[in-house]
């Protein structure tokens, strides 16, 4: 199943703007960890920077802490945020935060740079620290300084973080798929113009498109009214030589039955019936050419009721002394997807048919939907046997020599039809008679 130009296009957009949001959210996300561990590690070795320039040296040699951080998050009991000041293995001094917890600093590698560690601190957590060993003079000797910050904090900044990202990246991208949608449909506006155009023309409605379309636009719509005038004209030039053969071999057709009807005896008529099968022919065969060479056109569209009205009465005329009535049901604003002239031909042949069998009333009807128009001619007749109805629709074939006729009617009806893609359907009226239904397409 194809899906809509206007649907691929929106759902191949909205997919890069899903993909391209979560790749950006991701990498903001990351960018803002990188970023938040750097301030802590900043703000951490900030504190280590205070505790060293703390300690002060007594002039007995011991080492003494002038002054605690006053940052008050050393103050909470296990906010993760600790110092602590070592002698060799030995706490001289640590943050009221730890209570009576001490730091584990036996898997940390002591240097006198400041490079991040991971700690376990009390209650299983993990702690950022910055430890760093600083050698006094005299015999004080050397402090190991630590202080740390929790890593839950940097976890729980960067969640809130990409909560704030992801609600803001659902509205950009509900926004964007919004704007997205507009300007497919707006940009794919001229095309449904042309399919509307097509439309109206299949319908009859219009013969051309419109000329007034963007300029990306239209040199399609020139291309296709181009095509629209090429395909009358070549029609027109097929409909002129058809006429032409029927006119040149008719003449002779006619001089031959005129010749024919001179001679006597059986020779005579054999070529005058035999000159009638070949006018037969010639009708019928140049009648389909042109209708098989027009059957896809487009732009036609004839009044079921004018046609309909034009026949009754010259029919009426011809049968006025038979005083058959003919009853018009349902055919007001039926339209059908065809030449008038091919719509005369099928109905007139079977109202035709239909008056020759009446007694007293013939009824014309007629329905359709969006794509089929179904035109119904009943009689009062005798009707017909269903075996016999095959053998009426060949060409030629007549269940009664008495009747005036050919008998080419019904199989020319039907060979237009089927070339317009419709259908012939005969069977019993209700009425007692014949029923012929003819399928064809609605405008």
């Amino acid at each position: 199943m194809h899906k809509s130009l206007t649907k691929r296009i929106i759902t191949l957009s909205v997919f890069w703007i899903v993909i391209a949001l979560v790749f950006t959210g991701v990498l903001m996300g990351q960018f803002y960890r990188e970023h938040t561990q750097g301030h802590y590690d900043d703000h951490v070795f900030t504190h280590v920077e205070e505790l060293v320039a703390a300690v002060e040296t007594l002039p007995n040699g011991k080492l003494v802490l002038s002054r605690e951080p006053t940052d008050p998050r050393f103050h909470r009991i296990n906010s993760g945020w600790y110092w602590e000041i070592l002698s060799v293995d030995k706490s001289l001094y640590s943050s009221p935060s730890l209570g009576t917890n001490l730091l584990d600093l036996s898997n940390t590698e002591v240097t006198e740079s400041h490079e991040v560690q991971i700690l376990e601190g009390p209650g299983g957590h993990h702690l950022r620290a910055q430890v760093i060993n600083v050698a006094y003079p005299h015999e004080a000797g050397a402090l190991t300084i630590v202080a740390t910050a929790p890593e839950m904090a940097i976890t729980d900044d960067v969640k809130e973080f990409y909560l704030h990202i992801a609600t803001s990246f659902l509205v950009l991208g509900i926004g964007l798929s919004v704007a997205v949608v507009m300007q497919v449909r707006l940009a794919l506006r001229p095309l449904n113009a042309i399919q509307s155009g097509i439309s109206d023309i299949k319908a009859g409605k219009t013969e051309r498109l419109p000329r007034e379309f963007p300029s990306d636009v239209q040199p399609l719509v020139d291309e296709l009214n181009y095509l629209l005038d090429h395909n009358e004209t070549l029609l027109k030039r097929a409909r002129n030589q058809l006429g032409d053969l029927a006119h040149s071999v008719k003449n002779p057709l006619t001089v031959i039955r005129n010749e024919a009807r001179t001679l006597s005896g059986k020779q005579g008529q054999l070529i005058l019936d035999q000159s009638h099968v070949m006018a037969n022919s010639i009708d019928h065969y140049l009648s389909r050419a042109r209708i098989y060479g027009k059957q896809d056109a487009i732009g036609y569209r004839t009044s079921v009721r004018s046609v309909i009205d034009d026949l009754s009465f010259a029919v009426e005329h011809i049968h006025k002394d038979r005083k058959i009535g003919i009853e018009l049901l349902c055919i007001e604003d039926k339209w059908f997807r065809g030449e008038s002239q091919d719509l005369e031909e099928m109905a007139g042949n079977l109202i035709d048919n239909a008056f020759k069998w009446a007694k007293t009333r013939v009824v014309v009807s007629c329905s359709s939907d969006h794509q089929n128009l179904a035109l119904i001619i009943e009689d009062d007749g005798p009707g017909i046997d269903e075996q016999e109805i095959e053998t009426i629709t060949r060409r030629g074939k007549r269940l009664d020599e008495t009747t005036p006729g050919h008998g080419q009617g019904l199989g020319i009806t039907e060979d237009i039809a089927n070339l317009y893609g419709g259908e012939l359907k005969l069977g019993r009226s209700d009425l007692g008679g014949l029923k012929a239904t003819l399928i064809l397409p609605a405008a």
